[in-house]
């Protein structure tokens, strides 16, 4: 499909489904956690993708289609190739009601710190020790010119108001282009999926809240309550469906490029522990041959990428693996291109 024909804007009535899904969730109160009353050995990841997508999974995902349309509707098709490029974070004209990418960013961090005043941390600069944004901010506040005018300094010394909030902003705004922001994305459609403290890890690192899944996971097969409205499982044996999360650990070397080797590695790292770099998309549509999901801080952007399944199957295509024997380039090889990564893990909604 050619970039000139791809839509660029959502229609008014995926517009109203996703403010009434939206509200709904907002307004239902989450489900009590109870213990399970199926018998021990049961495959829970499996039985649940038989049946219909909860209504909060529903309500996940068409945040995640709005914001994806709000950016400008960037996109990959089934072989990882670029087919429309949207915003980009670093951009600084509104685009996104009303704010600049990079600000749309800074209220997906609000969900991970709701004060905003921590989070992104860091301001990189080419230095060997990147400098805190925080202190940086504190920094700009002693520099005002009504203060230093207060301390006895001269009316040309310090920053007037107007350079000062050029300076904060031009210090969030770099912040966003140097920090990873994907999970705070996750973090953000899970609150407006209506998902509250205790259901889901709203954090700036993916293991987080795929360890408490994995943790949900081992609770429930043992018969116990458990609060995480996500379970984990192998996305080689379970079909996605709307609102799950399908995940992967970057970079093969670290050895966790398979979920049976992630989730030891996840169940053995504690809540903000050492990091596991790791990348999960939502889905958003699944048909006969395959799904579509949506990710934050893909190409810079919201991006949607399409992700085949095996012919006859409801299991992701093995090209799209790492070390899955196909070599690009070689005959029957298909190159997936920035969609070639090592897909291992699913997070399933358990209501």
């Amino acid at each position: 499909m050619p970039i000139s024909s791809f839509p660029r804007r959502a229609g008014r009535r995926g517009a109203a489904l996703l403010a009434a899904l939206l509200c709904a969730a907002c307004a239902a109160p989450p489900p009590a956690p109870t213990p399970t009353t199926m018998p021990p050995g049961t495959d829970f990841c499996h039985a649940a993708a038989q049946r219909d997508a909860p209504p909060r999974a529903l309500a996940f995902a068409a945040a995640a289609q709005g914001e994806h349309a709000a950016w400008g509707a960037s996109s990959l098709d089934a072989e990882g190739r670029l087919l429309a490029s949207g915003a980009y974070e670093a951009e600084d004209v509104p685009r996104i009601d009303g704010l600049a990418p990079w600000q749309r960013v800074m209220a997906y961090w609000q969900a991970v710190d709701p004060d905003a005043r921590q989070l992104p941390y860091v301001v990189r600069h080419g230095a060997l020790r990147p400098a805190s944004r925080t202190r940086l901010r504190e920094a700009l506040a002693q520099a005002g010119s009504e203060r230093l005018q207060g301390l006895g300094a001269g009316p040309e010394q310090g920053l007037s108001p107007q350079e000062q909030d050029a300076l904060a902003a031009a210090l969030d705004r770099v912040a966003v282009v140097d920090t990873p922001w994907s999970a705070a994305f996750v973090s953000w459609l899970a609150r407006q999926a209506g998902l509250r403290d205790g259901e889901f890890a709203f954090s700036e690192a993916h293991a987080d809240y795929t360890g408490a899944a994995w943790a949900a996971t081992q609770a429930e097969q043992a018969g116990q309550a458990a609060p995480h409205a996500l379970r984990a499982c192998d996305l080689a044996r379970t079909p996605p469906r709307v609102g799950d999360l399908v995940c992967q650990s970057r970079g093969a070397d670290a050895g966790l490029d398979r979920f049976d080797t992630l989730v030891p590695a996840l169940a053995a790292r504690a809540a903000g522990g050492a990091p596991v770099p790791m990348h999960c998309d939502v889905v958003v549509q699944v048909d006969g041959q395959g799904f579509d999901a949506v990710g934050g801080n893909v190409l810079q952007s919201v991006t949607q990428r399409r992700l085949l399944f095996a012919p006859g199957t409801q299991r992701l295509d093995p090209s799209y693996l790492d070390g899955s024997g196909c070599t690009p380039g070689t005959p029957g090889c298909v190159d997936r291109h920035m969609s070639r990564q090592p897909w291992s893990l699913l997070l399933q909604w358990r209501e």
